[in-house]
């Protein structure tokens, strides 16, 4: 048991040090973003270990988009769009999608290369890109990522996704002691795809995480026959234990033998 605890401590430190280098600060066990850190990945441990994380696959992803208004003096329409729909198709982690800054983009014909400077298992900062292809429906991350950027007009290292207030003005923005722009938080992004999924008529609200959204996209390149090592190189994965584990809960719920007698 110590040393599944040790590897949790391990994924939980380099979590914080992945947050705190993105945001340019100085390592403080103290500071509440540690705690906010911490507390999400206990809790996404826990459900993935359970079972009960829910996985956002691509039908509910299409309820999803399906259910937000096209109403685009509502901002919050536009970024949540593209917040979802970058999520879903990019397999990253929720720290990877809330770290994506404008200057990690490469628009080309077929669609955005995107840099992943850090993550978990990319201490070091060796970096990897992914590609997001162009769709010819209105499910595309490309499209909904353009529509966004066009309103908020960041450049150079601002983050994709931040808040809005209620009267869809932007806020000012929160600096951190850089003096730079800081996006969304954890909680925040948890709290959009909540009330997203709820609004769209899915169930199981509750078990939504920030892990909702990748869980989902594997689980979906899977039933689709994509191989392990095409699915590794977009979420950025070392093994395949974590996919074939997403892979077997998926599969057991849906081909238990219970539903059969």
């Amino acid at each position: 048991a110590s040393d599944v605890y040790k590897r949790q401590i391990q994924r939980i430190l380099a979590s914080i040090t992945y947050k705190y280098r993105l945001n340019g600060y100085q390592f403080d066990r103290k500071n509440p973003n540690i705690s906010e850190t911490i507390s999400a990945i206990v809790r996404d441990e826990k459900n993935l270990k359970s079972g009960q994380a829910k996985e956002i696959l691509k039908a509910d992803v299409v309820k999803i988009i399906d259910s937000i208004s096209n109403d685009t003096e509502d901002f919050r329409n536009i970024r949540d769009k593209a917040l979802i729909l970058i999520g879903f198709y990019s397999f990253c982690r929720r720290s990877e999608i809330l770290g994506m800054k404008f200057n990690h983009l490469d628009f080309l014909d077929e669609g955005i290369q995107i840099l992943i400077p850090f993550s978990k298992t990319d201490q070091i900062g060796e970096g990897r890109y992914i590609f997001i292809a162009k769709k010819n429906d209105k499910y595309c991350p490309v499209n909904s990522l353009k529509k966004w950027l066009e309103i908020i007009r960041i450049e150079n290292e601002d983050p994709l996704f931040y808040s809005i207030n209620k009267s869809n003005k932007f806020n000012k923005y929160m600096l951190n002691k850089k003096n730079q722009k800081i996006s969304l938080s954890d909680s925040s992004f948890v709290k959009i795809l909540k009330n997203r999924a709820q609004l769209a008529g899915l169930n199981e609200i509750e078990k939504i995480s920030g892990h909702s959204l990748r869980r989902g996209a594997i689980s979906e390149a899977r039933r689709n026959d994509l191989s392990i090592n095409d699915i590794k190189a977009q979420s950025g994965h070392k093994s395949s234990q974590m996919i074939d584990l997403y892979s077997k809960v998926s599969d057991i719920k849906k081909t238990s033998v219970t539903k059969k007698i």
